[in-house]
């Protein structure tokens, strides 16, 4: 049993180490296949040989270029590319590739070239299918565009390749022949390559320059510049060339052609009538305007500011009151609480702004059932206000028609000015940014006169004259001397001051003179009586302490002096109420603020043409 035992022990070692072997062998035969392609892809190469280049210049100033390139290939290679950069050339045509004196035709297949463009470069290439081997091909094309045009002489600037060359070139040659024989001496001539390349260069006869050049290494630019006299290329305007001359200065006269276009058609259909000469001050309101109507005539815009002073104005004519309290603890926020207290007889605006406030009949509501809900009704409510004083004969049109209007034609000169800009841009119009900036400066001021263009008519110049001159009066006037009449001309004045926005300079005209606050606000916790002393007996009572036990609907003991940061904090955030909306439509502002208050030539090679390089696989 034992022998059996050390038999079967023996067998299944020897076949696991057969496995192991097996193994081994595996791991060792997949580790060299796998250097087979790597193997194979270090032996695949290419280089260039030579490239010899002639760049006939013509009377017109195109140039015929034609490149012979002789390759070598280590390896299977089925096509070789070569990219010419066309951003700073007007065009790139008569593109031929030949072999062995024989052009070859266009296609896919070997034997066969083919051209499309990449980025702003075209690629020529060539199909073919080599394994080591050498091959020649020559590639001619016509060039527009390399010629640069000075006051004192007039330039041809060639990159034969730039710095994208990832193999090395033997040799390098370029001859360059002008339309005319040039004598030497009035030809001027550069190089730039890497610094150690061996070259040379100069004009072996009139009228031609030659650059010669030994071994140029990997991702080294080859760049030439030959000068010569003005008038041995003639100038040819091209569309290109117009584009070039005109787009720069059009870039600076559009806006001034704008603002004298707008400024002459403001003076004819947006300026006011002309108007009489009036007093700067008008003590008392010159007509039965609402305060509404008369902010939206004075600065031709109608918001939250118009819509809180008319209901301000309904307050003072007894429609309804304003009682304001406190909700939550330490941070307590003010609401405000609106009561009706007669029935609405009104129209036109007025009558929407009350019927927006006491919605659905009712008689009490609050600024929080307002809260995210009013601001539908603002809209709505202005439009209302600018059509009334258009059909009260104050303007020729609906002001706020008029300025839409502008802004839409402003918006459209965006778009067609916009898209010019990016044709110009994509084509690589020289000067297109100056255009850019001008038509950016034209639309803004397109947008700047649409705000002006509400045109008032003599009627409405008028009126805004005397509503102006009352203005003054509420902003202006020093300190309210009329005691006996403090209290009316405050209340009365005051949704004025707020249409007018100058509600603040307003009430301080009334500061120390115990103004009685107005009967339709009642103020939330006010800590001293009229004559500055706590009354006690209130809290016994059951009042809130401060508030009056005595005295009429003229607000009793309260001062203005007393309520009057908390009278505006509490017009403020009506306002911020009425304009208040869910996140996801946005909000508005209040209307009021709170409490109180290279290469050897200078100038380096800019344009010109030529350069990009080669590249096989």
């Amino acid at each position: 049993m034992a022998t059996q035992t050390s038999t079967v022990s023996n067998r299944v070692g020897a076949a696991g180490g057969r496995r192991l072997v097996l193994a081994l062998l595996l791991v060792t035969i997949a580790g060299l296949l796998t250097l087979v392609p790597a193997a194979t892809a270090q032996a695949k190469s290419w280089s260039i040989d030579s490239m010899d280049v002639v760049l006939d210049i013509e009377k017109n100033g195109s140039l015929l270029v034609e490149e012979t390139v002789t390759f070598r290939f280590e390896g299977s290679f089925s096509y070789v590319g070569r990219v010419i950069p066309t951003a700073n050339l007007e065009s790139l045509s008569d593109i031929e590739v030949l072999q062995d004196g024989r052009v070859l035709p266009r296609g896919d297949g070997p034997g066969t070239w083919d051209v499309f463009n990449e980025g702003d470069s075209k690629v020529i290439q060539v199909n073919f299918a080599l394994t080591d081997a050498s091959a020649t091909w020559v590639f001619r094309y016509r060039a527009l565009g390399s010629i640069l045009y000075f006051d004192e002489g007039d330039e041809l600037r060639w990159y034969l390749f730039d710095a994208d060359t990832p193999v090395p070139i033997e040799s390098v040659r370029a001859t360059v022949r002008l339309p005319e024989p040039v004598p030497k001496e009035e030809m001027t001539m550069a190089l730039n390559t890497g610094p150690t390349v061996d070259r040379e260069y100069g004009a072996p006869e009139p009228g031609v320059a030659v650059f010669q050049a030994g071994m140029v290494p990997p991702y080294t630019n080859y760049w030439i510049v030959v000068g010569f006299p003005k008038g041995v290329v003639t100038y040819q305007w091209t569309v290109r060339r117009v584009l070039a001359a005109v787009v720069p200065r059009l870039g600076f006269a559009l806006p001034i052609l704008v603002f004298l276009g707008m400024l002459l058609t403001w003076r004819k259909r947006g300026r006011d009538d002309p108007a009489g000469a009036h007093a700067k001050y008008v003590a008392e309101p010159p007509s039965d305007l609402p305060p509404g109507l008369a902010g939206a005539l004075i600065d031709e815009e109608a918001n939250v500011t118009e819509v809180t002073a008319t209901i301000v104005d309904l307050a003072r004519r007894g429609y309804i009151e304003m009682v304001e309290d406190k909700e939550g603890g330490l941070f307590a926020k003010s609401v405000v609480t609106f009561r009706k207290l007669k029935p609405f007889d009104l129209a036109g605006f007025e009558h929407k702004v009350a019927s927006a406030l006491f919605s659905g009949n009712k008689d009490v509501v609050t600024t929080k059932e307002l809260k995210n809900h009013f601001y539908t009704h603002v809209q709505p409510i202005c439009n209302a206000i600018y059509e009334e004083v258009a059909s009260r004969g104050y303007f020729y049109q609906n002001p706020a028609k008029v300025r839409q209007k502008w802004r839409g034609l402003a918006v459209v000169a965006a778009i067609v000015l916009g898209g010019l800009t990016f044709l110009m841009a994509t084509f690589d119009i020289a000067g297109w940014g100056y255009w850019a900036i001008g038509s950016f400066i034209s639309v803004v001021i397109i947008f700047a006169f649409s705000s002006r263009m509400p045109q008032r008519t003599a009627k409405g110049a008028e009126e805004t004259k005397k509503w102006e001159a009352f203005r003054n009066y509420l902003r202006d006037l020093t300190r309210f001397q009329d005691m006996a009449t403090a209290k009316d001309a405050f209340e009365k004045y005051l949704p004025y001051a707020i249409a007018f926005r100058v509600e603040k300079d307003w009430a301080r005209r009334f500061q120390d003179l115990q103004v009685p606050a107005p009967g339709w606000y009642h103020p939330v916790f006010i800590p001293t009586y009229a004559g500055g002393r706590t009354d006690p007996s209130k809290a016994a009572a059951g009042l809130p302490a401060g508030m009056p036990t005595g005295g009429g609907p003229g607000g009793g003991g309260f001062s203005l002096d007393s309520i009057s940061d908390s009278l505006f904090s509490g017009l403020n955030n009506l306002s911020n109420t009425l304009t208040s909306a869910p996140s996801s439509s946005g909000s508005g502002r209040g209307a009021f603020g709170g409490g109180g208050g290279g290469g050897g030539f200078g100038g380096g090679f800019s344009g010109g043409g030529g350069g990009g390089g080669f590249r096989a696989g």
